[in-house]
């Protein structure tokens, strides 16, 4: 099993590439989501004001993820619980994630911990500009999630860009691939699943 890394910071489009990818590989790719290990929101660091921040590393499970990575490394399935954010708009169900020739790990946070580093075999980046993916974010957390647009303001100005500058963004440097979801994503797209065939 090979492992991609999908990258990029709160509405840069991965869900848009990943969605090609999963078009191109079918079954021959594997997602995992790192948004299915955040830790219980009791559990979460809050900020000076008293507002969670989900938007830093440790919000993540990654032990478990980690775990859960090598045992389909292993050749085995795994078990989880879908995540069901901070409000009461969605679901949680158990999926079971079968092992492919491809895993594609796919997350804000999924090149923060050395473990990953280690198994990492690509490292795919999704890259749009802070203004692009603010609106992005607007439209998506009012819609999905139950957000006014002050709150996904104050998340994105105190919890979301520092995080993005201290954790993201410098991969874009060392991604083996960066894919611009400024204008046109679907060349990115294609470089992406070319190196993936290759590799």
């Amino acid at each position: 099993m090979k492992i991609l890394a999908l990258i990029g910071g709160s509405g840069s489009g991965k869900s848009t590439v990943l969605d090609g990818l999963r078009n191109h590989f079918g079954e021959r790719a594997a997602v995992l989501s790192l948004d299915n290990y955040y830790r219980p929101k009791s559990e979460l660091p809050v900020d000076e004001n008293g507002e969670t921040n989900f938007d830093m590393p440790v919000v993540i499970d990654d032990e478990t993820m980690v775990s859960d990575i090598d045992v389909l490394r292993a050749g085995k399935s795994i078990h989880l619980s879908t995540y069901t954010y901070n409000r009461d708009v969605m679901k949680s169900e158990t999926v079971t994630i079968d092992p492919a020739e491809w895993l594609i790990v796919e997350g804000l946070f999924a090149m923060a911990y050395p473990a990953m580093e280690e198994r990492v075999d690509l490292v795919g980046y999704i890259d749009a500009s802070p203004e692009t993916r603010l609106a992005r974010r607007i439209a998506r957390d009012g819609s999905e999630r139950g957000y006014t647009e002050d709150e996904v303001r104050y998340q994105w100005k105190n919890h979301v860009r520092p995080a993005d500058l201290q954790f993201i963004e410098p991969w874009k440097t060392k991604a083996d691939v960066v894919v611009d979801n400024e204008k046109d994503w679907k060349s990115g797209l294609n470089e992406l699943i070319d190196k993936m065939e290759r590799a």
